[in-house]
């Protein structure tokens, strides 16, 4: 791997089995400021409750918008792969994440940092690395560890990028 960023990846994740999320989606254009804070805390109360939930983990989900100007952010939980969507609190979308090697990065900052975050990741990593991004993932996502300190909107968050493996 090749790349003179001051980003670096944490580690790769290969061939990860697709990974099931249930949650609160909502669009947001590029060219507005970014803020799910609103669907974080419609989700909140559902946390540790959702039927089929894993881990104490939580997915911010960015999906790419077919015009290209903006994102489906889609913040949840990952469930088990039985899970229907039936069984799921009012507006609650259930979406599967392909499987995928995926390169992982700390964020170190707070968490309303995160985009400049991903922008160094996209920009910069990314084009001077030894990866592409595959043509069929049009997403990548923060995962929020058990250790994230949701008062201080600090710790333990990582952003993973599909990549061809």
């Amino acid at each position: 791997m090749s790349t003179n960023t001051s980003i670096k990846p944490k580690r790769i994740e290969e061939h990860v089995e697709p990974i099931t999320i249930a949650g609160l989606s909502g669009d947001y254009l590029f060219s507005e400021p970014m803020n799910p804070s609103d669907q974080w805390q419609q989700l909140g109360p559902h946390l540790g409750r959702i039927p089929g939930q894993k881990e104490n983990v939580a997915y911010g989900v960015c999906f790419d918008l077919d015009d290209g100007k903006g994102i489906e952010y889609l913040c949840g939980v990952e469930v088990t792969g039985d899970t229907v969507a039936s069984d799921l609190p009012n507006n609650f979308e259930l979406r599967q994440l392909p499987s995928f090697t995926y390169v992982v990065f700390d964020h170190k900052g707070h968490v309303s940092e995160i985009r400049q975050t991903c922008d160094v990741i996209w920009k910069e990593w990314l084009p001077g690395s030894d990866y592409d991004k595959p043509e069929e993932a049009d997403f990548f996502f923060e995962r929020y560890g058990e250790n994230y300190d949701a008062q201080a909107g600090k710790g333990d968050i990582e952003i993973w990028i599909p990549v061809d493996a």
